[in-house]
């Protein structure tokens, strides 16, 4: 079997894996089988060193999983968390996907929700996006009707992992020359 084979039904869907679909579904499906250029990325490497150095350590890197209702396994590390507070922060370097990370923080509070997990006093988990480098923070919330867009979008990408072919290459190239893939889909 080559690597570009169906994914299994063990995937795992996470938040940075639905970041990448809302951003390019061609960068999620390379990614589904196992094609992790990142680590070549000098502006990933900046992204990680943003993320270990700007805030403390003991309220980072919390590990959530669920499953939805149609069987689909999510999973979610979040940069920190102010439990007490019942706020869910995710690091940002900048803002230039700034919609696909919105929906990555309710991705992860949506795993909360699916778990039943709450605020001390009942009420819903939020979350802020963090922008150290802009000095800027954004509050974000998940509504009923983003849970249902979750749900379909975590279906959408179970149906990626079936396809044989990759999806066509973006036509406006507005995230590409920053991203790892740039070379393999364009050069």
């Amino acid at each position: 079997m080559n690597s570009f084979a169906t994914v299994t039904s063990s995937l795992r869907i996470g938040g940075m894996l639905l970041g990448y679909y809302l951003i390019c579904p061609r960068k999620a499906w390379l990614s589904l089988r196992g094609l992790w250029m990142e680590q070549e990325s000098d502006t990933v490497a900046l992204g990680r060193l943003l993320d270990q150095t700007s805030y403390s350590r003991s309220e980072k890197h919390l590990h959530l999983e669920a499953e939805t209702p149609d069987g689909h396994l999510l999973v979610g590390k979040l940069d920190r968390a102010q439990l007490r507070q019942g706020v869910l922060h995710e690091t940002k370097k900048g803002r230039s996907c700034e919609e696909a990370h919105r929906w990555q923080v309710r991705f992860y509070l949506w795993l909360l929700r699916l778990n039943g997990v709450t605020r001390a006093d009942g009420a819903a988990f939020t979350g802020q996006l963090d922008y150290p480098l802009l000095r800027r923070t954004e509050p974000v919330t998940l509504t009923a009707a983003q849970e249902g867009q979750l749900a379909t979008w975590t279906r959408e990408l179970q149906l990626l992992t079936q396809q044989h072919t990759p999806p066509a290459r973006l036509t406006r190239r507005r995230f590409c020359q920053k991203c790892a893939f740039e070379d393999l889909c364009y050069a």
